[in-house]
């Protein structure tokens, strides 16, 4: 197969969104999309190589999975290797728990899949997680376990409809993607059923499946609207657009027309300028050594990053990427390339099992690696109070609190179960809203306090957000309050600016049905998971540094909100005055409880000090 300069460069047009966007340039909001475009490259090399050596019989399954073991794991398992010893050093017990499990699942190329089930890839909390860029290695790899065994099945009985096979796998793989990226957008984006479309679109390429094109203006403006369309990608794409269907078309098909037509072209021959040709190169060993750079420099100093801090986070991970590449993959292509599969098989097996163990090492003893007091041991144990005992009687999940990871959906008839006798209310929010519930019935246990919160799901007409929070809120504030279910609302949610109109609208709307509002406004929110922030800082200063890290936005919300709701005669509780008295924030709550289990959501505590002084 000839080597093709531009798709060098193409892999630099990939990998260098990817770098800015995680290192803190935001404004090009659809950095992330270089994975999509790595997918197609990766579908058309791949599917080449295979079609040739099928067409002169020399394909071979064992070989096949050789060249993957010698080009992925050298440089995987050094940077696994480094993650880890990194994280032994610097991370707390209850950062470094969660680390060894995903280096174990980064190891045997599932992460994709742990990921699905911890992270939202768009949170805030993500950007401490060092190994969270391995899930499109999981990705990848999966589809390469399947795919070269449908190719070679279909070449084998029914060469003349190898196109078809694929375009069908890929159409496929595209609708799921299109439903379930509405159903279970996170899902939707770390599976391999809804991103397999994307390297079989590259595997068309290289079955013939894209026309040949008669003019030469047309070859000419192919490769410029793929180019046209991958920049409009990352422009216009954002974290809550409908992902990877439809949205991903954007840069694959830009991606496709360029590595389709692209080949001498006025953007072939830009693709092939040597610097482009050089980050290509390194791209490999850049995108696995950039995010745990990122991300441990983050966990040290805060997620917020300033140009200067970006620009050298830049810098280090180029610098990085130029060692391992010249170091580590470049020697291991060289020397074992043509060596024999049996042997390069069974080594990777070994490194697999060796990575697996030292993951699970890790893991096991996350609470050794270092020595901490035991007041900062036990602060620390509340960046896991999600699961816990209490944790399910505050938030009642997956019954009255509903995420995305559920297993049930919401229970109206627990829920929302009116009382005749009492007054009833029904506290209606994200999960701002969920913390608040059982301090709320706590409170007034003469009063019947009723739940309906879903993550991620602002309790306002218009609301926005997958199905699950859109059909609450729309049945909350249309037939259940029409039917007199809620004598009172309460409407709490981690408001955003988008937000204020449609709050403006929703309690004019519940005040024009004589229903009483209460909101609670936005919660103080720190620059990281806050008892692992406390604990940190009190290991270093005492506990001081705290207040560095916390979040300007949600106090300059809280300050719009007031006066808005003061204007419109709701009563409105000010959850930055409560925790933070002057300017100044708790750290603890009674019980000596830290304030926030993460970001900025309270444990059961906190949660009733703040409604203890609210004004509901």
């Amino acid at each position: 197969m000839q080597h093709r300069n531009d798709i060098d460069g193409l892999r630099a047009v990939a990998i260098l969104p990817i770098l800015l966007f995680h290192a803190g340039l935001t404004q090009m909001s659809g950095g992330f999309i270089g994975v999509d475009i790595f997918f197609v490259i990766s579908g058309f090399l791949i599917t080449s190589i295979i079609t040739r050596e099928m067409n002169a019989g020399t394909f071979s399954i064992l070989t096949f999975y050789k060249r993957r073991v010698v080009r992925i794991f050298p440089a995987l398992f050094v940077t696994l290797t480094l993650v880890l010893l990194a994280g032994c050093l610097f991370m707390l017990p209850s950062e470094v728990a969660p680390l060894g499990k995903s280096a174990a699942a980064a190891a045997g190329f599932v992460s994709n899949i742990y990921f699905w089930k911890t992270a939202d890839y768009f949170a805030g909390s993500a950007d401490l997680k060092p190994l969270l860029h391995t899930w499109s290695l999981g990705v990848e790899e999966q589809f390469y376990i399947f795919y070269p065994l449908m190719v070679l099945l279909v070449t084998r009985f029914l060469k003349r409809w190898l196109a078809l096979a694929i375009g069908l796998t890929t159409l496929g793989s595209f609708v799921f993607s299109l439903g379930l990226a509405v159903v279970g957008p996170n899902a939707a984006f770390y599976l391999l059923p809804s991103r397999a479309w994307e390297l079989g679109l590259g595997g068309l390429i290289a079955v013939g499946a894209f026309p040949v094109l008669p003019w030469a203006w047309l070859r000419t403006a192919a490769p410029a609207v793929g180019a046209v369309l991958i920049a409009a990608g990352l422009a216009f794409i954002r974290a809550d657009s409908l992902f990877p269907a439809p949205w991903a078309l954007l840069p694959c098909l830009g991606a496709a027309l360029i590595i389709a037509y692209g080949q001498g072209s006025l953007v072939g021959r830009a693709l092939s300028i040597q610097p482009l040709r050089w980050i290509g190169a390194i791209s490999y060993s850049l995108y696995l050594l950039h995010w745990p750079i990122i991300a441990f420099y983050r966990l040290l100093t805060g997620i917020s990053l300033s140009p200067v801090e970006s620009a050298c986070l830049v810098a280090a991970s180029v610098a990085a990427a130029a060692v391992s590449y010249y170091l580590v993959e470049q020697p291991v292509l060289r020397r074992f390339r043509t060596g024999p599969a049996g042997k390069i098989l069974g080594v990777g097996t070994v490194a697999l099992a060796a990575g697996l163990a030292a993951s699970a090492v890790v893991t096991v003893n996350a609470d050794n690696w270092r020595s901490y007091t035991p007041e900062a041991r036990r602060i620390m144990s509340y960046a896991r109070y999600v699961g816990t005992g209490e944790h399910t009687y505050q938030y009642r999940p997956d019954k009255c609190f509903i995420e995305s990871t559920s297993r049930h959906g919401f229970d109206r008839a627990f829920c929302l179960k009116r009382d005749p006798g009492k007054t009833n209310i029904v506290v209606l929010g994200d999960s701002h809203a969920a913390q608040y519930w059982r301090a709320i019935a706590l409170r007034f246990p003469d009063k019947n306090v009723m739940q309906a919160t879903a993550s991620g799901c602002r309790p306002t007409l218009h609301t926005q957000g997958e199905k699950r929070c859109t059909d609450l809120v729309n049945y909350v504030l249309g037939d259940f309050l029409a039917k007199g279910g809620a004598d009172a609302v309460v409407l709490s949610g981690r408001w955003k600016e988008t937000d204020v109109s449609n709050l403006v609208e929703t309690v004019r709307f519940l005040k024009s049905k004589r229903i009483p509002v209460t909101v609670i406004g936005p919660t103080v929110e720190y620059d990281g998971e806050f008892p692992e922030i406390l604990a940190r800082a009190m290991l270093q200063d005492g506990g001081g540094s705290v207040t560095n890290l916390r979040l300007t936005q949600p106090k300059a919300m809280d300050e719009k909100l007031a006066a808005l709701m003061k204007a419109e005669g709701v009563p409105y509780v000010s959850e930055q005055n409560i925790e933070c008295p002057a300017d100044r924030c708790m750290t603890f709550a009674p019980g000596q409880v830290p304030f926030h289990f993460d970001y900025g959501h309270m444990p059961l505590s906190a949660a009733r000090y703040v409604i203890s002084k609210a004004n509901i």
